[in-house]
């Protein structure tokens, strides 16, 4: 079967022979001997072309039309026949695997069966913080989209759903519910459950600033107090983010098994960091007492169940936020805590280090950060090195928040 090394100039100018249904086989797929099967352009007698490929598959000659042109360039449609040719090599006959997409399709009938399959099939595996992406859809888009056909989602649905958090004073809930929505449709889009996505011409709902929100020595001890009343899980879970400075995804995945109480420290897989690196935490006493205060009844160490970590923060911060306010109503003041959110714990930590005097270097590695300006063996041997440093950090950090809970008339911390 002759064929030629087909061009974008070459693919405009074709035309068919005779009047007659005509094949143009390309010498870039259909000579590759990888791949069992050939790829060209048809030509119709009335001048419509298509990009089709042929292959052999349960000893049947096929043909099949993967795309029209000009709608699909060159380069697309090979990409195209590729991986359609590599599932022929692997026995898959790329006919039937579209007939079975078309008929899952036709089973995608509202916006709940479609976020359910995103979830799982997209967001689990690309999203460490995936839970937080289900609860969005769970309280904000599920109860007024759920039921509704996906193709009936209009702009107005999202701009509903966006304007009423940024009425309700939460910008940054908006904007977090555009992002998950506009990956959503996106990803529907791709998969032809609809036409386009009803965010394709919606901008972000508000405007976001760099965060510097840190809680002052006051709203520590409220903070650490309203802890005490919230109770396990969430009240040594909260302070146990404050002593360590660790992000709250990784804390919640503690796990006993990461833990080694003789040496104090607990080390973190790089599966489990954001940053994708082992981390050692040394861990102060105060720590070590939060983490032994609950029971010991499963794999993590922060859990309700047992069996999965622990969840649901928006509703234990509702419900700190509320002991708080009563702790403040008690002292005589009727003045709430400026608005806060979880990650303003960490960079409190951060800050508080060094405020007595931790050197940033140190802090950046109790945090996990990166310069990357340390590699190869060096990084191995800084990491390892830098444990004491951690160690006296932290440990000082610890004092440094007991005083501020329990304040003596000494209010010097040693640092080492």
């Amino acid at each position: 079967m002759p064929s030629v090394m087909l061009s974008d100039k070459m693919v405009k100018s074709a035309k068919s022979e005779n009047g007659k249904r005509t094949m143009i086989w390309d010498s870039a797929i259909s000579g590759d001997a990888s791949l069992p099967g050939s790829f060209g352009l048809r030509v119709t007698g009335n001048g419509v072309k298509s990009w089709i490929i042929m292959f052999r598959i349960d000893s049947k000659q096929q043909f099949r039309k993967i795309a029209g042109y000009p709608s699909v360039s060159l380069s697309e449609a090979r990409s195209m026949a590729r991986g359609a040719l590599m599932s022929v090599g692997q026995g898959i006959d790329p006919i039937k695997a579209k007939a079975a997409e078309k008929r899952e399709i036709a089973k995608i009938k509202t916006v709940s069966e479609a976020s359910e399959i995103f979830i799982e099939r997209h967001v689990k595996k690309k999203n460490r913080s995936w839970q937080e992406v289900e609860r969005v859809f769970n309280v904000y888009v599920l109860p007024k989209l759920g039921d509704r056909a996906l193709p009936t989602v209009g702009p107005g649905d999202i701009h509903g759903l966006l304007d009423e958090l940024i009425d309700a004073g939460h910008p940054y809930m908006a904007n977090r519910l555009f992002a998950h929505t506009r990956k959503f449709f996106n990803w529907c889009a791709e998969r032809q459950w609809i036409n386009e996505p009803p965010t394709k011409n919606i901008k972000q709902p508000a405007d976001e600033e760099a965060r510097d929100r840190i809680l002052g020595g006051d709203e520590i001890k409220l903070f650490w107090l309203a802890c005490d009343d919230l109770g396990w899980p969430f009240g040594p879970f909260l302070k146990l983010l404050l002593l360590t400075g660790q992000r709250r995804n990784e804390v919640a995945g503690m796990k006993w098994q990461d833990i080694d109480l003789d040496l104090a420290v607990w080390t973190l897989q790089k599966e489990a960091t954001k940053s994708k690196r082992q981390h050692a935490v040394p861990l102060s006493k105060p720590v070590i007492t939060l983490i032994l205060s609950g029971p010991h009844t499963g794999e993590y160490v922060f859990s309700t169940t047992g069996k999965t970590p622990v969840s649901g923060f928006s509703k234990a911060k509702l419900r700190l936020d509320a002991i708080i306010g009563e702790l403040l109503v008690g002292q005589g003041d009727d003045e709430a805590l400026p608005a806060w959110r979880f990650h303003d714990i960490r960079r409190t930590a951060a800050s508080g280090m060094a405020e007595i005097g931790i050197a940033p270097h140190v802090i950046e590695k109790v945090l996990n950060h990166s310069t990357g300006q340390i590699s190869g063996v060096a990084a191995i041997y800084n990491r390892h090195e830098y444990l004491r440093e951690k160690t006296e950090a932290l440990n000082a950090w610890a004092r440094a928040v007991d005083q501020i809970v329990q304040p003596t008339e000494n209010n010097v911390v040693n640092i080492k």
